[in-house]
This record gives C-alpha cells, sequence and structure tokens, in this order.
C-alpha cells in the first residue's frame, strides 16, 4: 500500500489526500452499476483516498446519492467536496430552486441543504462555487457561503473555472468575513497547462490557495489508450475539446486568429505533435516501473510552484490502485524538464 501524503486545503486548517477522487460518472446511466462503484468505494478508502469529489448537477443529484449510501454501508470517515452551481452561462439549465429565486445567492444555502441530506452528513469538508455566476456578484455569494461556514455547515470554501480575477475577488469577499479561500479547481494536465500562463497559478500562489485538477489524464488521452493507430477519442469529448480550442472564454493566451484555431486540432487529437511527449513519459515510466497515467498524475502531485491535489475519476478496483500508484514517488528534476520541453514544441 502506498503510503499517502497528506496535504492541506489552502490555509483551511482542513487536511486531506494528495489525491481526491472524482466521482462524476458515479450516476446512473454511465454504464457503471452501483456495486461496482460501492466496491470501488470501499478500495479507495483501503489505500488511503478518502476524499470524494461530487457535485449536486452529476446526474441530477444522483452522484451524491450514490456516495451517500457508500458512507452510510462502509461507516469509515471521508472527506466530502461538492460543489453548487449558480445561474451562468456555463450551466444554462440550473436547477429551479424551491424556497428561493434560482438567481438568488441564497440559493446556494438550499443547494447546500440538499447536498447534506442526499450525502446523508451534517458538514461538507470542501464547499465550491460550481462556477463563476451570469447574475449578481462574486462576493453576493461569499457572503452568503460565509453563513454556511458560520453556521457550521461548511469546513472550507472553493471555487471552481473561475479566471485570476474571479479568485481574486472571490478571496477578498470571504476575507472580509475572516475566511480564507482555500481552493480553486481548474481544468489542469500535461496537454492543458493555461493555468500556468493566465494568472491562475499566480493568485493562487499569492494568496496560498491550493489548486484541484480536473480532467488530469485529459479524459484519458494521456493514459496512451488511443495513441494506437484506429484509436478514437470519443465524440462529446472531441466536441468539447472543439470548443476548448477556440478559447472562446478566453483561458488561454493565446493570440493565434479564430480562423486559424477553426481550422487546426486541438492538441489532444494531434497525434503527431502528442507522440513525443509520449516518448519521454514513457521512458519516464520504464525508470520508475510506472505507466504513462501514473507519470501524467505524479507530474501534477509533485507540482513545487502551487499545491496541488489532482482528483481522477475512479470506477473500478483497478483503476484505485493504478491512481494510488501514481503516489508515494517524484520524478527527477531533469525528468520534469525534458516533459517541458517536449510540451512547448
Amino acid at each position: 500500500m502506498v503510503n499517502i501524503e497528506i496535504r492541506e486545503l489552502g490555509k483551511s486548517g482542513v487536511m486531506v489526500p494528495a489525491m481526491g477522487v472524482g466521482t462524476m460518472l458515479w450516476t446512473p446511466g454511465n454504464s457503471i452499476a452501483e456495486e461496482t462503484i460501492a466496491g470501488t468505494y470501499t478500495a479507495c478508502l483501503d489505500a488511503g483516498l478518502n476524499f470524494f469529489d461530487t457535485a449536486e448537477i452529476y446526474g441530477g443529484g444522483s452522484s451524491e446519492r450514490v456516495l451517500g449510501k457508500c458512507i452510510k454501508k462502509d461507516g469509515r470517515s471521508v472527506l466530502i467536496a461538492t460543489k453548487f452551481a449558480p445561474p451562468s452561462p456555463m450551466n444554462p439549465l440550473t436547477q429551479k430552486r424551491k424556497t428561493v429565486s434560482k438567481d438568488s445567492p441564497r440559493a446556494l444555502l438550499e443547494a447546500l441543504d440538499g447536498s447534506l441530506v442526499r450525502l446523508g452528513i451534517d458538514r461538507i469538508d470542501l464547499y465550491q462555487m460550481h462556477m463563476p455566476p451570469s447574475k449578481n456578484t462574486i462576493a453576493d455569494y461569499m457572503d452568503v457561503m460565509s453563513e454556511a461556514v458560520k453556521a457550521g455547515k461548511v469546513r472550507a470554501v472553493g471555487v471552481c473555472n473561475f479566471n485570476e480575477s474571479q479568485i481574486r475577488q472571490a478571496h477578498a469577499a470571504l476575507a472580509k468575513h475572516g475566511i480564507p479561500l482555500a481552493t480553486a479547481m481548474v481544468g489542469y494536465n500535461l496537454l492543458r497547462r493555461w493555468p500556468e500562463t493566465n494568472g491562475t497559478f499566480a493568485a493562487c500562489k499569492d494568496l496560498g490557495i491550493s489548486v484541484i485538477p480536473y480532467a488530469p489524464l485529459a479524459e484519458g488521452v494521456l493514459t496512451g489508450k488511443y495513441r494506437a493507430k484506429g484509436g478514437h477519442v470519443p465524440f462529446g469529448y472531441k466536441i468539447a475539446l472543439y470548443f476548448g480550442h477556440l478559447n472562446i472564454t478566453k483561458d488561454r493566451r493565446d493570440s493565434k486568429p479564430l480562423i486559424q484555431r477553426v481550422f487546426s486540432k486541438p492538441l489532444e487529437l494531434n497525434g503527431r505533435r502528442l507522440e513525443p511527449l509520449f516518448q519521454v513519459m514513457g521512458e519516464i515510466a520504464s525508470a520508475h516501473g510506472k505507466t504513462l497515467a501514473q507519470v501524467a498524475i505524479n507530474w501534477l502531485a509533485t507540482n513545487e510552484e502551487v499545491g496541488v491535489i489532482p482528483i481522477p475519476g475512479m470506477k473500478s478496483v483497478k483503476q484505485v490502485g493504478d491512481n494510488a500508484d501514481a503516489l508515494g514517488w517524484s520524478m527527477t528534476k531533469e525528468e520534469r524538464e525534458r516533459i517541458d520541453e517536449v510540451c512547448a514544441i
């Protein structure tokens, strides 16, 4: 069993394993039986991975419900992160609220209570805004979030998909209540390194905020499973990659003309450009007795610039073991430099 390092979420005092467990696909309709989820959950705890990330919009709450069943049945102590989804351009199908308008910042409290019921717990260890709001201000939501913390229903506060300015706004608003912004969840992996240059890392480093990367394996691309001739990235992910590639939300500081991006491939789908990276990753993997996926996750988890806690999705007992083995070792400085060189091509 790997000895899992314990890390603090920002300056919140909440301590979690150096890797979380993504449960977005722990929902009906994703070809995962509840028995398989239960076995995966048990394997996570046996491996020392007891930090689970979910959200109210994952399967319309079914991810939280399934996770709640596992918590009740197993009985061991766990750490839970979940998310509230405000009305946002990133989430046009925001669910209606029963007690307040869905446009009201106080909808956060109703959403929180719903998550607590579905999870069967009394307090959330990390409660996150899933995306920036389209109405009201970030400060309005952080004021309400502070109420949840002071009521004892939330231990630490995080944000997801916020840019540098929005992260700083959330931090400043919480600071007025004496509460630190603990985490910023962003899409970050070896093929999506924009947070390093778009100000996200700078803000997190300045303010003592932990980074939680989602899609740490680029939806499976970094495992190498699509590398072989004939490997096909799922259509839905291709569409998402192309939208990201267009940079409409300005995640990247990219001066490339839109028309040029329209008629070029996202990096994740460009086998010719990926191959040099895979070759270097393969050599590093061989040197440490690891897999490509474990190299990709270890590269995140051992980042020395900011505190990083990756949350790979885990859908089977085997995946739990494979992901856990990404921890407990570290590639050399020279190996990281080699990865940087090929990523810059």
